[in-house]
């Protein structure tokens, strides 16, 4: 018998939270040596070695390969030119420099990119993150590692936790949800993956990336990690993943349904017993409890994961943990409940150079004291609230046609990496318990037909007195302003009452706590306030910026509701839709991306510059105040905080001479003829194309960047910053004495910081708790 996956609500994390401090004998609290921590566990390899996870003759590689330091893995993010141009400056510069490098008498290896992960967008480094971080010799590899992660550009991420997005098969119309977000490196892959085809380098796409998670502190770093892609098509949510809620919206035809995922990833909280490697208090603190601890909330997670996914759409669940109980057993009890209706996918043929294994269909599990149970009926009556038989593998009558063998399991030893656990599945057809959910998709189908032929016959809403919905009895329609459905099957839970057609095909039974619902926890956030298409504000900035006509005006947002607005942001179509007819119900922590930014001045007749953190979204629409340049004018703008207008080329001169002083664009388009003679020896091209925000005076221009885009715009020049020279505006003033940005925004920094409370990430921009 399958089990429910019911267990009480608590506050769970990602991963087990580190322990920084240790208590001594005089009680008081001591910081936690690391290099004190000795890396054994007799439990555990006791574990490891009786489940056969790994294969014979492996087991010293295996755990040698556990008590070593992680390798240092990033990736170039960003559009395919853009990556590229930071790809040839890594290859061309920076790699060969530490190939020169010797540390403790021996040569530092080469960095490679990873076999498996396309385009060699992802490198390995053989040196730990903290060699790179402290060590002299790789100083300046490390600073431009830094400043290039500030920026966005390179993603720290270990190699194990980029797989599942690669697995998602992710298309720029896709509705794609991360159920358990935080810190967020996995979330920005599915950003740029969602932005990633060629065709769509200058529009917004048709689809959205919702990244929840269920810890609001860890939001607030999720929203600081994703902000860096400077994607409209971003929506960051703070829920319980395990009651995630029916997000609905209008569509294009005006009628009222839900929201269900094509792609959705289910990195669920486990022990982290793959991630020994980089975090070394899991060797003292793990037990064969961990696991059995957290299979129900998993199961949980996956389950709702489930529902919220289209037909015909695909799930990845993934671990950073090699147990078998936190891994084959949740998906064996998530297929069994699902009775054919979800399969496992082969992946065998993809990620080709990924060296992995196949998942496992037969297991044990270890109680606390380290004795092993075989099977259900060997659990202690005193441990059955503990230990259920969703935990023991399936009969193997079940299991063979469930295909457990398709699962993946990444062992350290193998590629130099850390444990990591992969399952991809796929919805045929809508779950047992989801008639409910069909029926009402049907008939909003059915509307939509009806709405179709109603306006081919020239009829109108006013034969009838009013708009029909479709609901039949009972009202069952998606009525404008209605009330949110609880989610799937939580209708018939609370009334005590299944279809005739439903009966032994309910949903497995959830906690909905005392009062019949999940309690939700007050959240403060400042409001989503959209601009309207006639409002002034919008007026003013689509005539001096030249927007057309059917430019998605009514999609720029505030967040306040004051008359005085300091920044505009973009949304995509259905990020706005979402945000409005779910802000009762879904707590949104952010959405969007920041475009404008207030920039008062009275000679100027905008109030409003672009940021450059949106300025890529905005530049294919802007036909006014946009000024072409060349690489030499790029130059000269990022060497010189106000240079003189008569040092940039002829034809820039003559396009600011046509313009009053003001904000404007500065344009660059890569040329075949055009190149640049660099400091050291040969010549380089920027293969992408760059748009800078800027400020046009009477005698002098400047940019309104931040300090990280200049040192990456000069790195991917081939130049090194200025020495001794700071690249922040001279008191916000250009030469002419004109004082462009007031009101908080700091010249080229982009105005201000959204994210406060809980943005802080690891020293130098790691993470100390990464992602998988």
């Amino acid at each position: 018998k399958i089990e429910s996956a019911h267990m009480p609500r608590r506050r769970t994390f990602k991963h087990p939270p580190p322990q920084k401090r240790i208590r001594t004998e005089t009680g008081e609290n001591a910081p936690i040596d690391y290099k004190e921590i000795v890396k054994q566990n007799a439990l555990l390899e006791k574990y490891y070695q009786g489940l056969g996870v790994v294969p014979d003759g492996e087991w010293d590689l295996f755990i040698s390969a556990m008590r070593r330091n992680l390798p240092a893995t990033f990736r170039i993010t960003g559009t395919r030119s853009t990556a590229e141009t930071i790809r040839s400056c890594l290859e061309n510069k920076y790699f060969p420099e530490l190939a020169e490098i010797e540390i403790e008498g021996e040569k530092v290896p080469s960095p490679h990119p990873l076999p498996w992960y396309p385009h060699r967008l992802a490198w390995h480094i053989s040196l730990s993150r903290m060699v790179i971080r402290h060590s002299p010799a790789v100083s300046k590899f490390h600073s431009f590692l830094v400043k290039e992660n500030q920026q966005g550009n390179i993603c720290r991420q270990e190699a194990v936790s980029m797989i599942p997005p690669l697995l998602m098969d992710i298309k720029s119309h896709h509705k794609v949800l991360d159920m358990c977000a935080a810190p967020g490196s996995k979330t920005t892959q599915l950003i740029e993956l969602l932005h990633s085809e060629e065709s769509l380098t200058n529009l917004i796409p048709a689809g959205v990336v919702v990244a929840n998670d269920a810890d609001n502190k860890r939001c607030y770093m999720l929203v600081h990690q994703a902000k860096r892609l400077n994607s409209p098509c971003l929506m960051v949510t703070n829920h319980d993943a395990a009651a995630f809620p029916t997000m609905y919206y209008n569509n294009e035809k005006g009628v009222r349904q839900p929201l269900l995922f094509d792609r959705i990833l289910c990195d669920v909280p486990c022990s982290g017993d793959g991630t020994l490697r980089k975090n070394p208090v899991i060797w003292r603190d793990w037990t064969p409890s961990l696991a059995p601890s957290l299979h129900k909330l998993q199961l949980r997670i996956l389950q709702r994961g489930l529902e919220l996914l289209a037909p015909g759409g695909r799930i990845v669940y993934s671990t950073c943990s090699m147990n078998p109980v936190e891994d084959e057993a949740v998906i064996a009890t998530a297929l069994q409940l699902c009775k054919g209706t979800v399969e496992l996918v082969d992946c065998d043929k993809e990620l080709v150079g990924l060296k992995r294994l196949p998942g496992l269909t037969s297991w044990k599990v270890m109680v606390k004291t380290g004795e092993w149970l075989e099977k259900p009926s060997d659990i202690p009556r005193h441990m059955s609230a503990t230990l259920t038989s969703n935990m023991f593998p399936p009969d193997p009558s079940i299991g063979e046609g469930l295909h457990l063998e398709r699962c993946m399991r990444v062992l350290p030893h193998h590629q130099d990496t850390g444990g990591f656990f992969i399952s991809v599945l796929h919805k045929k057809d809508w779950l047992p318990w989801q008639n409910k959910m069909r029926r009402r998709l049907e008939r909003v189908v059915a509307e939509e037909g009806g709405k179709e032929e109603e306006e081919e016959q020239g009829k109108t809403d006013s034969e009838n007195g009013a708009k029909q919905t479709g609901g039949g009895e009972g009202g069952d329609g998606f009525v404008e302003g209605g009330r949110p459905a609880l989610m799937e099957g939580e209708e018939d839970l609370v009334e005590g009452k299944v279809d005739k057609e439903e009966e032994g095909c309910r949903r497995p039974t959830l906690d909905l706590g005392k009062w019949g619902y999940q309690k939700r926890k007050a959240y403060k956030e400042d409001p989503y306030v959209f601009v309207e298409k006639d409002g002034k504000l919008w007026q003013s900035v689509k005539e001096y910026y030249g927007l057309p006509d059917d430019f998605a005006g009514d999609q720029l947002l505030t967040r306040t509701v004051a008359e005085r607005k300091k920044n505009v942001f973009l949304a995509s179509w259905l990020i706005k839709k979402l945000t409005v007819h779910n802000e009762q119900t879904v707590r949104v922590i952010n959405i969007g991306v920041k475009v404008l930014a207030r920039c008062e001045n009275l000679k100027t007749a905008c109030g409003f510059r672009l940021c450059q953190e949106g300025i890529q979204t905005m530049a294919p629409f802007i036909t006014r105040h946009s000024i072409k340049i060349t690489l030499d004018d790029i130059m000269c703008l990022l060497r010189e905080p106000n240079p003189l207008t008569s040092t940039l080329s002829q034809e820039v001169q003559a396009a600011i001479s046509t313009m009053e002083a003001g904000p404007v664009i500065f344009r660059y388009i890569p040329d075949s003829t055009e190149k640049l003679e660099l400091d050291k020896q040969g010549s380089s091209m920027i293969s992408c194309p760059i748009f800078l925000s800027g400020w046009i005076a009477a005698r002098s221009v400047r940019l309104l960047v931040g300090r990280e885009d200049h040192f990456h715009y000069l790195a991917m020049l081939g130049c090194d910053p200025p020495e001794n020279q700071s690249l922040a505006p001279v008191s916000g003033k250009t030469l002419d004495g004109d004082q462009e940005v007031q009101d908080g925004d700091q010249g080229g920094e982009d105005g201000d910081q959204e994210v406060q409370d809980g943005d802080q990430g690891g020293e130098d921009g790691d993470q100390e708790v990464q992602d998988g």
